[in-house]
């Protein structure tokens, strides 16, 4: 059991910043490939606070969560009256910039020799008993975030941002403040991705940059994509058709043979990239999305449609 719990750590928090993603790309249409960007910042933030510094856990993440939104709000207004394209490229551009001033700053973040030990946030009883209550704990703000994502989709606000996403310049004719509600929601995410960064280097304890890779970005993305990203529970079906099967399934319970363990990484990221691209092909809007019509269903609705008439 308790060998299990780590990883539905890591599967949890995949969980999380694939419904801060879906809040980002399927509700507003921003295109946020920059995940590991902001969720790594809050995380060295706070391994750096906690390890060097000696600052509480708790306070570390608070700092932590409000630098990553700082940076989001600038990053915001410079990017978000952008294009899709360039808001993807930027954001992308965030993350490696990110990784590399951890590789490259070993004063600070000890580079690719590692920063650690990140404790947990706190202690109860024994190491197995902590490990299991921390995961509670990441499961309960998994839930509260799906809860939150599932009321927004029919309130006011969440059908603005469907408004802005489907067509922005007509919600801005009719005077709603686009770029501010863009921004709001950017800088807030953001901020939530780092705060789950923060609970990450818990998890992980040891940090080392290999964890601020875009390996992580893309596991969100196709999670996202392949569950269907304007769906709540899109990332959840992404996530434990992806990283579920993976990590715990695969890792945990199958006899990998010693020669094929070391390509196990490369084979998941291929099988991710040909799965991803089925789900476009076939099921554009994801699993739980509707199927791509074919082109001869649409005369036959129009027919039905005048029959009725």
């Amino acid at each position: 059991m308790n060998t299990l719990v780590i990883p539905l750590q890591g599967l949890t928090i995949i969980v999380c910043l694939g419904v801060l993603l879906h809040l980002q790309f399927g509700r507003t249409g921003i295109v946020n490939f920059g995940v590991v960007g902001f969720s790594g910042l809050g995380m060295y933030t706070t391994g750096i606070l906690v390890v060097n510094y000696a600052v509480p856990f708790g306070l570390a993440l608070l700092i932590a969560t409000a630098l990553t939104g700082l940076v989001a709000f600038l990053l915001g207004l410079l990017i978000l009256k952008l294009d899709n394209e360039a808001v993807m490229v930027a954001t992308l551009a965030f993350s490696t910039v990110v990784f590399y001033l951890v590789t490259t700053e070993e004063w600070l973040t000890q580079g690719v020799v590692g920063l650690g030990t990140v404790p947990r946030p706190f202690e109860v009883g024994d190491t197995a008993t902590s490990q299991l209550v921390f995961l509670l704990v990441l499961v309960a703000l998994a839930a509260a975030l799906l809860l939150y994502a599932a009321r927004l989709q029919h309130a006011p606000y969440g059908r603005l941002l469907f408004s802005i996403q489907d067509n922005e310049t007509l919600s801005r004719s009719l005077g709603k403040p686009t770029f501010r509600h863009k921004l709001v929601l950017f800088t807030v995410t953001c901020a939530a991705m780092g705060a789950i960064g923060a609970l990450d280097a818990s998890v992980n304890q040891f940090l080392v940059p290999r964890l601020l890779t875009a390996d992580l970005t893309f596991v969100v993305w196709i999670a996202l994509v392949l569950g269907g990203r304007k769906r709540v529970m899109g990332p959840v079906l992404g996530t434990l058709l992806t990283v579920g099967l993976f990590d715990i399934v695969i890792e945990q319970y199958v006899d990998v043979p010693r020669e094929f363990a070391q390509q196990l990484p490369n084979v998941q990221l291929m099988l991710f990239g040909l799965t991803l691209m089925l789900v476009i092909l076939l099921r554009p809007q994801g699993l739980l999305g509707e199927r791509r019509r074919k082109p001869t269903e649409a005369p036959q609705v129009e027919n039905r449609k005048k029959v009725q008439a």
